[in-house]
Formats: structure tokens, C-alpha cells, sequence
């Protein structure tokens, strides 16, 4: 008998119908596991969902709502599985936002940035100096002169208004013409007053001309403008103490945005992008 079982464990067809069975056993279990139209619902799962319901409302389910919630959760991946294998997928614009949402989310998770040390944030502060900068300001007022009717004939009332406002600083808005926005302005930064005006002499004066008396005019888009320039406040630095947290903030986030190029540099090693030409 033992002859005959040592004759039979080495004769190949043997060997062939165990692998065979074997094959057979690891396929079925991965058509199991892999099955569209098998669901299962494991007890992490449902702890999931019961932990869901009682951060919404405050308080664990009961059973009949407990089950509920297990059966909500068959149907919705009913429809999702049955969805996927319609193709609803595709072509779907917000579909595919939502997946690049998560997927970002995920390389994120993947490298977060450490807590950086003091030193760190002191060097990262003196590189990006510009950042922590308080931008120059300036208050000043304005009396417009229209170009409508020429350009010269309101340069030639600008400049003999002038000469008037020399003498008397009243209601100094009402011996130009009605301007489109204010004519007093505080505390406006450069980009403010070049939003305003455009990237012309007038918004240049702002932060050039002398301050206390009236001068110009000036041309802008409008057209030209006299200006009286109240208070004028210098760019400044801020020290590294009053801005700490932001320059933490900042820091980390320019880590993170670095790991994120890094792990989508790798990512993106991994595919092949052929470009058609219509």
C-alpha cells in the first residue's frame, strides 16, 4: 500500500489534478471576492454607520433604525455597483472632479509636512520677506475733470483750479466734475489706487506727490485730476514675532504643495500621455 502511494505522488497526472483543483479553489474565491453583484456588509461597516448617525443626531440608533440604516446602505451600493457597470462613470464632469478631489486628498496623506523648528521658520521668513511686508499706503483726495468735451479745455480748468484751490480748500470736490467713485480715499494700497485709476500719472502721484497741498494735474483713464495727498504711510516690515503663526501657515502649506508636486511627479512616471493631433 505504501509502495502504491509513493508510486502515485510522483505520477504527473496526479500532480496536474491537484493544481488543477487547486486553480479551481483560488478562482472561485476570487470571483467571490470580486463579484459585482456580492455585497458584504462587515460589522466595521456598520459600526461606520451607527457612529455617522449618532455625530448627526446626537444619539445611537435604535434597532429598527440601526437595520434601516444597513439596508440603506445595500441599496445605495446596489445602485452604485449597478452604475459603475452601466458607465454612468464616464463622461461625467462632476464625477470625475470628485474622484481628482479625493485623489489629491490621498497624496496628501500620504507625505504631510512635519512641524517645523524655530530655526526653520526664522529662515523661511527671511527668504520670503515680501510676504510679511506691510504694503505702503496712502490718504488722499481728488477733483476731476472731465474730457468729454476735449482733452485740452480740461487740463486748461485743472490748472486754473488750481491756482483757486491755493486760496480756499472748501467743498474742494465740487469744482471739478462728478467723479464715478469717491473723492476722498484712505489708506488705499498701490494696487488699490492703480485698480482705480489705471497704471497712469494719477495713480504714480499718489505715492510721489508732496503731501499737504494741491497739485497736478494728472492724467488717468477718466481723465485729468488734482490731488491733495493727507498722509502717506512707508512699506514696513513686520517682525518675525508678530507674524510666527502666519509664517508657520505659510510654511507648511509650501512644504505640502512641494510633497504634492513630488508624489504627482511620481505618480505621473507611471503613465504614458500621447497626444492626437485633430
Amino acid at each position: 500500500m505504501t509502495a502504491f502511494i509513493r508510486t502515485a505522488l510522483r505520477e504527473p497526472l496526479l500532480h496536474f489534478v491537484v493544481a488543477g483543483f487547486l486553480l479551481f479553489i483560488a478562482g472561485a474565491a476570487h470571483r467571490r471576492e470580486t463579484d459585482p453583484f456580492r455585497i458584504v456588509v462587515t460589522p466595521e461597516r456598520e459600526a461606520q454607520l451607527v457612529n455617522r448617525y449618532a455625530l448627526q443626531f446626537g444619539t445611537p440608533p435604535d434597532a429598527a433604525t440601526r437595520a434601516a440604516l444597513v439596508d440603506r446602505e445595500i441599496e445605495e451600493e446596489m445602485l452604485f455597483r449597478q452604475g459603475l457597470a452601466l458607465g454612468l462613470d464616464r463622461n461625467d464632469e462632476l464625477v470625475r472632479r470628485r474622484i481628482v478631489q479625493k485623489m489629491q486628498f490621498l497624496l496628501e496623506d500620504v507625505s504631510p509636512p512635519a512641524e517645523p523648528a524655530d530655526a526653520e521658520l526664522r529662515a523661511f521668513y527671511s527668504v520670503h520677506a515680501d510676504r510679511y511686508t506691510t504694503p505702503a499706503r496712502v490718504t488722499f483726495s481728488q477733483v476731476y475733470f472731465s474730457t468729454e468735451r476735449g482733452d485740452e479745455p480740461a487740463r486748461a480748468r485743472a490748472l486754473q483750479t488750481l491756482n483757486e484751490l491755493g486760496k480756499d480748500l472748501r467743498h474742494p470736490e465740487e469744482r471739478g466734475d462728478p467723479f464715478p467713485d469717491l473723492s476722498h480715499f484712505a489708506a488705499y494700497e498701490a494696487k488699490q489706487v492703480q485698480r482705480l485709476f489705471g497704471q497712469t500719472a494719477m495713480a504714480d502721484a499718489a505715492f510721489a506727490a508732496p503731501c499737504g497741498r494741491w497739485v497736478g494735474p494728472y492724467k488717468s483713464v477718466y481723465g485729468w485730476h488734482l490731488i491733495y495727498v493727507d498722509y502717506r504711510q512707508d512699506a514696513a516690515r513686520q517682525t518675525f514675532t508678530a507674524v510666527r503663526d502666519k509664517v508657520r501657515t505659510d510654511y507648511l502649506l509650501d512644504a505640502q504643495d512641494r510633497a504634492n508636486q513630488q508624489a504627482m511627479s511620481q505618480l505621473a512616471r507611471e503613465f504614458t500621455v500621447v497626444r492626437t493631433k485633430s
